[in-house]
């Protein structure tokens, strides 16, 4: 079955990554660039990983509604999410490490002498890290761990978000983030999760244009207490955003579509580029030329590596299916729905 494609939530997607990716160019090494305009451009950038936490609280519900999925399919489903996400991360960390060491054998190389930890990689393979006190390899991993946290309890409550328990459920989430003020645990960013699957509701029209402002609001109030205004606002926008804006920029749409790989990528590529280029005597102007020329091949590499290792586990995933004819049989139905929706 065909992924479907919302141009909206790909062109946020493009928007989120390209920000992150700025941030971390511009701002990643102290030494790069003085303050000014160029360093202070890049400054907000980080803001894009919580657009990415809105758009996932909308997306997640929004596939498994159109999966037709049950409780039962749990195990399918963390399947599905493993065999898309993971092959993508786990060679990442090859890479990141394979840079790690060819860095440290580089002439002038100034950083850390590069040592692989067993345990510490390892820890990255359930992205237990930050239930350690261990670093990440890549700056950007803590995030995805707060995703995978998401898709395992989307995966148990989906069921009941559509139901009269969903307001229960709402507020228990954002209740353990004000007991559980951990950065690492989900329930700190709970109000943006919830800003996304609000919007679902609404886009199902199983939520009212009215109830969706309401709700939107009470969930900026919410956040405003753990994340402050910029956050909150922010994560409204992007739910208002995916409720009423068609976005269909091709740079952009090129972008999302390739998100996940440059955001992986950005860190070792580009920010190394950045690094290397603290070696030669350049000026405000060199480094921006530098700053341009990382972005691009950052952009370029993540394009192969979607080609070469994120395209195939997007298919790899997509081949994993619901078990409706199952369902459809153990009714009584005829299955003609179930097989139509595997043509093609």
């Amino acid at each position: 079955m065909r992924a479907e494609r919302l141009p909206t939530i790909d062109a946020l997607r493009g928007l989120a990554s390209l920000a992150v990716c700025w941030f971390h160019l511009t701002n990643g090494n102290e030494r790069f660039l003085p303050a000014g305009p160029l360093k202070t451009s890049g400054e907000y950038g980080w803001a894009g990983v919580e657009v990415f936490f809105v758009l996932s609280g909308f997306v997640i519900p929004h596939a498994l509604s159109r999966g037709k999925y049950r409780l039962a399919d749990f195990g399918r489903f963390a399947l599905k999410r493993i065999t898309r996400l993971d092959p993508p991360y786990l060679v990442n960390i090859a890479l990141v490490l394979v840079l790690g060491y060819l860095s440290s054998k580089t002439p002038g190389f100034e950083g850390s002498a590069f040592s692989f930890e067993p345990y510490r990689t390892a820890l990255h393979l359930a992205y237990l890290n930050a239930f350690s006190g261990q670093p990440w390899l890549n700056p950007v991993y803590w995030t995805l761990a707060i995703e995978f946290q998401y898709y395992l309890l989307m995966g148990l409550f989906f069921p009941l978000i559509q139901t009269r328990y969903a307001a229960v459920l709402a507020i228990a989430f954002c209740a353990l983030g004000v007991y559980l003020p951990k950065t690492h645990l989900i329930f700190h960013f709970a109000a943006l999760f919830l800003m996304g699957i609000v919007t679902f509701r609404f886009k199902e029209r199983t939520l009212s244009k009215n109830a969706f402002f309401f709700l939107t609001a009470c969930l900026v109030a919410i956040s405003y207490a753990s994340l402050g205004l910029f956050l909150s606002v922010l994560g409204a926008a992007t739910a208002l955003a995916i409720a009423f804006a068609r976005l269909e920029n091709p740079p952009l749409l090129f972008l999302g579509a390739i998100s996940y790989s440059l955001y992986l990528i950005h860190v070792p590529i580009g920010g190394r580029l950045i690094n290397l280029s603290l070696r030669l005597d350049l000026g405000l102007a060199g480094k921006g030329l530098v700053l341009l020329m990382s972005l691009a091949v950052a952009i370029l590499t993540a394009y192969f590596f979607y080609v070469l290792v994120e395209r195939p586990s997007q298919r790899l995933s997509a081949r994993i299916d619901y078990r409706r004819t199952k369902r459809a049989l153990a009714a009584g139905r005829e299955p003609l729905e179930c097989a139509r929706s595997r043509v093609g």
